[in-house]
């Protein structure tokens, strides 16, 4: 009933806690929500339904990648990762090979999430490791060192390869989640970064061999 409440911090409200629910019976209801004319709500139903990870919901969640709202595409977009099944990857595998670089930024990040559940995906994400835009290399780091599992493990390998990448960016990135997706290289990789001659990798890679060394460093 909360989902069709008047007041829009209502209805956001009430997306947000059938996300949490793991209820397969609240996906129906979510997708009607989808088409709320306030983008906050939209915005929500997309992260719930990806919350809830049901491949009933593809269909509403590649509806709402062409929404006006940016949030809304891009909650969109991380949500079919998580709800994974065929369809879900095929859109996620069109995003990846879109001409703009923040549509393929958004498909690197989600393809992670279902790396271990469609043979083609782990050659995408090689794929987008190598992309001409820096920001879709970083991002492709960030979503398999989120995604564990197998992913993390072909993580380890694409890290490697971006070792020297020659944008600081992304060496940056690699700073952050080596520990993450390629512990038994990250000592040597960031001694190296020690040594950079980027100021900020220098700083990161110091904090995160502190961190190695002593786990208890925030």
């Amino acid at each position: 009933m909360a989902l069709h409440d008047l007041n829009e911090q209502v209805r956001v409200s009430a997306a947000s806690r059938l996300g949490y629910t793991g209820r397969v019976d609240a996906v129906e209801p979510l997708v009607a929500l989808a088409a709320d004319p306030t983008p906050r709500v939209r915005s929500m139903v997309a992260y719930a339904l990806g919350r809830l990870g049901s491949h009933e919901a593809a269909g509403a969640l590649q509806r709402l990648l062409h929404d006006p709202d940016r949030h809304v595409r891009e909650n969109a977009a991380e949500a079919l990762g998580s709800v994974g099944g065929p369809a879900a990857v095929d859109t996620l595998l069109e995003l990846a090979a879109d001409q703009d670089p923040k549509l393929r930024v958004q498909a690197s990040k989600a393809l992670a999430k279902v790396a271990d559940s469609d043979p083609r995906v782990a050659p995408q994400l090689t794929m987008l490791a190598g992309d001409g835009e820096a920001a879709v290399r970083a991002a492709t780091l960030s979503g398999l060192a989120r995604a564990g599992g197998e992913a993390a493990w072909h993580g380890g390998h694409i890290l490697v390869e971006l070792v020297e990448d020659p944008d600081p960016m992304v060496r940056q990135r690699v700073a952050v989640v080596a520990r993450h997706v390629a512990p038994d290289a990250a000592p040597d990789i960031l001694r190296r970064y020690t040594r950079d001659p980027d100021q900020t990798l220098r700083r990161l890679a110091a904090t995160e061999l502190d961190r190695l060394t002593n786990p208890t460093a925030r």
